[in-house]
């Protein structure tokens, strides 16, 4: 009993001490949860601080590009960066409202309308959600014929089945695709696929159960349901899409029959084999890299010939969706629509035209053109016109052209026959707007031929019967800087003539006589011919003396004109050192010929060494014998040589020495076959830069223009063979030679090329651009990478100094002009580093002329004063210093001593200098 006793408190203990372990583990197990629960709270509270950073980040680069957009919304890439970081955000409402503002600005790609559109189908709730989403897919059909975008439609119209009609609104989106893409050669098949799954999917429907009893209205359902899936294979059979054949076996395996009816074949037959035409283009596209311009021209070309209307709006609004910035091809779509006179197609066409190139002036004049054919309301008119006019054109020309288009739409909107002051006001203040408009933004610049004032003045004169008011404009013409132009007195005059009287057209010559400069003789010829048809003998003799008068003061002045001229171009060949000795010029050019560059070089020696035998002749002759040693000591067989080639050699050396300082005339004949070479390192020699040329064709000759010592002045002439390795040479210009930039130029008289004034392009330069801003380390192929997206590159070239070092600017030149427009827009303003770089198209200012000639400079001298700015700066005593020191031994040093000199000079005659010259 004890032991049991014993045994149970034994058992009692140890479960008392079981209890006590478990208990323990359980306090510990309750410790470590808490620990983890700690832990995973402290990691979430992490990311949740994490997430907050981030979000904030994104909330403050959203809020970055909106202030960036409201000051410029027409940079792309800040739309497609914001839309990008509100959707990784979640913010659908920002996401919605960010979107619709780029599609106010820009045509949205394929991929942005489905991504806008997948997000907004999920949300409908509402009818008013489900108008929203029709809307956007109207929208969508606006900027791009898309395939994808048409099926997301037909999906959509899908999902509406349930409701009121809803069959025959999904059959009406059906028809609705089918007619915008169905002919699309590569992809329509995929509208007709679906189509016809949907209508089998019907049939099947159609199909009763077994056991179930079918009535009359069932059968006939099922037999029209079983018509339209037929006709829908055979109208799909007559269009010519890729993997036709594969339909036509589908159809047979749903007829369960291996022939179909003839009709159906014939058809199938003929869309075949315009198929086989039509496959050479399409595996050019699949071959070829977008946008494939030249590849859509030949197929719309064919297409063109073929005079199917359908097929041809198709395959150029293929051709647009991967060329929608190429201006000539909407201009050459615009005009084909222009032609059918289908007029909400054309419409819509130049909507989408002007949205995409809104930069063209063509577009705007054209679409203005459109809608006054399609007889628009004067408030749509008027609405489009203020839309060109705000878009930003690159040239005055472009406004002008949209202006004078307003102009005429307004003039043939005045009906004459009835009550016509509105519109006839509305014409006259709309043109003198147009008037104020160009003036104040381009000055005369922007109507250079005054057509506005032309334009209304003939209106004024011929319609209004109103000459006083047509030649106060024409006085504003005039007055405004056109009174020197020959033409526009005649056009005057001819306005005059027209609706005028002879009083005024004689007024009209007599002061365009006295006024035009450019071109006399026109004046002169219209006033006696004038006075011949109206005038009598004293108004005619009057008019003769008058023309011959003007024509003499006229030739003086032109004489007067040319000898100034000349003399400039005298004192520009003396400043240079161009001195000419006649007799023995001759003797020399008898005696050498004259052939070629030599014969000039020998003659020009031999004028220089006589010239100078008296005063230099032995400096050089110690001269030309240390470069004859320098010539040995480099070809010790000299001396075995030929007696002609010792001629040569001292001839050379010759060269070397009287080649310092003079102006070596060129061979005229071989300026064809030779380019000059300036700005060489003074280091580089003939070896150097034969090995830079010799990719271009073979060298005859190198002539590095050398000092008295025979070191390299940095320039000289390299001739060729050929003139087709010059035009080679010619690309070469600016590349770097041993680390400087080589200029390279055609090879040119100078005496010539400096009479003439330098002439380059100051027009526009729609396909180059002109980039500043950009960092100093940035080479070429960088350069090259980052343009290259944007479109095919013609040239890169970077601007450096003489050294080579960089300038920060460059020019990229494109090979078309839509290339260079969007790469603009998507690049001006691109940080790069620490630079923000300007991105602009190219249009260079015109030279300022300056009054000095470069011969009134010479090379250290610094500015110079002339004759027609005053005295020179520097006023240096001519006074002879025999006379200066007599005169300074007689009275002394000192300013007085000079005054008391200037005195006795200024009052000594000849007779008194002769005396006093003699006696010293």
């Amino acid at each position: 009993m004890s032991e049991i006793l014993q045994n149970d408190e034994a058992n009692s203990t140890t479960k008392e001490i079981e209890m006590d372990e478990q208990e323990h583990e359980d306090v510990e197990g309750d410790d470590h949860d808490h620990e983890d629960i700690s832990q995973k709270s402290q990691s979430s509270s992490d990311s949740s601080e994490n997430e907050d950073e981030e979000e904030s980040e994104l909330h403050s680069k959203i809020d970055t590009l909106s202030t960036q957009i409201s000051q410029n919304p027409f940079i792309y890439d800040n739309h497609i960066e914001k839309i990008k970081l509100l959707k990784q955000l979640g913010d659908l409402y920002r996401l919605r409202d960010a979107r619709a503002d780029m599609s106010k600005h820009f045509p949205l790609t394929e991929e942005l309308w489905l991504d806008w559109l997948r997000d907004e189908i999920p949300l409908i709730s509402e009818d008013k959600d489900k108008k929203r989403v029709e809307e956007l897919f109207e929208k969508a059909f606006g900027d791009y014929q898309s395939v994808p975008v048409w099926l997301e439609y037909v999906q959509y119209a899908i999902g509406l089945m349930k409701e009121k009609n809803g069959l025959p609104l999904v059959r009406d989106a059906f028809e609705r695709a089918l007619s915008a893409v169905g002919l699309h050669v590569s992809q329509g098949s995929n509208i007709w696929d679906a189509y016809r799954e949907f209508e089998n999917a019907i049939l099947s429907g159609l199909i009763p159960q077994p056991g179930a009893v079918v009535t009359k209205e069932d059968e006939e359902a099922f037999a029209l349901q079983n018509q339209k899936v037929h006709q829908l294979f055979k109208r799909q059979l007559a269009v010519p899409l890729l993997y036709m054949q594969n339909t036509l076996d589908e159809y047979k395996e749903w007829l369960g029959e291996d022939i179909i009816d003839i009709n159906t074949q014939k058809a199938f037959d003929k869309a075949f084999e315009k198929l086989q035409h039509l496959q050479a283009f399409e595996d050019k596209l699949i071959n070829s890299e977008i946008p494939q311009l030249q590849t859509y021209q030949e197929y719309i070309q064919y297409e063109l010939k073929s005079e199917d209307p359908s097929r041809i709006q198709c395959i150029f609004e293929r051709a647009l969706k991967e060329n929608c910035l190429n201006t000539d091809l909407w201009l050459q779509y615009t005009t084909y629509m222009d032609k059918l006179k289908l007029k909400e197609q054309i419409e819509s066409v130049y909507e989408r035209a002007v949205r995409n190139c809104p930069w063209s002036s063509q577009l705007w004049v054209k679409y203005l053109l459109a809608m006054e054919r399609q007889s628009a309301q004067f408030e749509k008119m008027k609405g489009l016109a203020e839309r060109a006019l705000l878009v930003g054109f690159s040239q005055a020309s472009d406004y002008l052209s949209v202006w004078c288009q307003y102009c005429d739409y307004l003039k043939r909107r005045i009906n004459w026959d009835a009550d016509h002051e509105e519109t006839l006001e509305t014409f006259r203040l709309s043109t003198q707007s147009a008037v104020n408009y160009m003036f104040e933004n381009f000055g005369n610049e922007g109507d250079p031929g005054a057509v506005l004032q032309q334009y209304l003045s003939f209106v004024e004169a011929k319609f209004c019967k109103n000459m006083e008011r047509a030649r106060e404009i024409w006085n504003e013409v005039m007055q405004a800087g056109h009174g020197a132009e020959a033409a526009m007195w005649l056009q005057y005059y001819r306005l005059e003539r027209m609706f005028g009287d002879s009083k005024h057209c004689r007024r009209i010559l007599q002061k365009a006589l006295n006024s035009v400069t450019d071109w006399p003789e026109s004046i002169t010829q219209a006033y006696i011919q004038f006075e011949r048809e109206e005038g009598n003998l004293e108004q005619y003799d009057m008019a003769v003396l008058k023309c011959e008068a003007q024509l003499e003061r006229i030739n003086e002045r032109r004489a007067q004109s040319e000898q100034s001229q000349q003399e400039l171009k005298t004192k520009d060949q003396q400043a240079h050192g161009e001195k000419t000795f006649p007799k023995k010029r001759k003797q020399v050019e008898a005696k050498y010929g004259g052939a070629g560059d030599s014969g000039l070089q020998k003659k020009r020696k031999v004028d220089h060494l006589a010239s100078a035998k008296d005063s230099a002749e032995p400096a050089v002759k110690k001269v030309k014998e240390e470069i004859k040693e320098e010539l040995q000591e480099e070809n010790p067989t000299s001396d075995k040589q030929e007696d002609s080639s010792r001629v040569i050699s001292e001839e050379e050396s010759n060269s070397r020495v009287i080649l310092h300082g003079e102006s070596v005339k060129h061979d005229p004949s071989k300026d064809n076959i030779t380019v000059f070479v300036s700005n060489l390192d003074f280091s580089v020699e003939d070896e150097i830069v034969k090995g830079f040329f010799e990719k271009c064709g073979e060298i005859t000759n190198i002539r590095l223009v050398r000092n008295y010592k025979g070191k390299s002045k940095g320039f000289g002439y390299v001739e060729f063979t050929d003139s087709n390795a010059v035009l080679k040479a010619l690309k070469l210009d600016r590349e770097f030679i041993n680390g400087r930039p080589v200029f390279v130029s055609r090879c040119e008289d100078r005496s010539v090329a400096k009479s003439q004034p330098l002439k380059f392009s100051t027009n526009l330069e729609k396909n180059k651009l002109f980039i500043k801003g950009l960092p100093f380390t940035m080479t070429k192929e960088d350069l090259e990478t980052m343009f290259q997206v944007h479109g095919k590159l013609k040239d890169v070239r970077m601007v450096t100094y003489r050294n080579g070092k960089p300038k920060g600017i460059a020019y990229v030149e494109f090979t078309d002009e839509q290339s260079a427009s969007q790469a603009v827009l998507k690049t001006d303003g691109t940080v790069i580093g620490d630079n923000t770089i300007s991105v602009a198209l190219s249009h260079p200012p015109e030279r300022k002329t300056s009054l000095l000639t470069r011969s009134d400079l010479s090379l250290g001298s610094g500015k110079k004063e002339t004759a027609f700015r005053g005295k020179a700066r520097t006023q240096v005593t001519l006074l002879p210093r025999a006379l200066r020191q007599s005169g300074q031994q007689d009275t002394g040093s000192g300013d007085s001593s000079q005054e008391k000199v200037k005195t006795e000079t200024t009052s000594m005659n000849n007779a008194d200098f002769r005396a006093m010259l003699l006696k010293k």
